[in-house]
């Protein structure tokens, strides 16, 4: 049973290491589309 609970935290380690991630990534997309969003802003108008 010891080796049961070993693989389970082990599970859990892994999903928290997952949604760190994602979260990371999110955040950082996020980010990057506001700076493009920024850059696009900053450019003259074309008529």
């Amino acid at each position: 049973m010891k080796n049961l609970d070993s693989v389970f935290a082990a599970y859990l380690v892994g999903w928290g290491v997952f949604f760190v991630f994602y979260l990371t990534i999110a955040k950082r997309t996020s980010n990057l589309r506001a700076e493009l969003d920024r850059l696009k802003n900053s450019l003259p108008r074309a008529k």
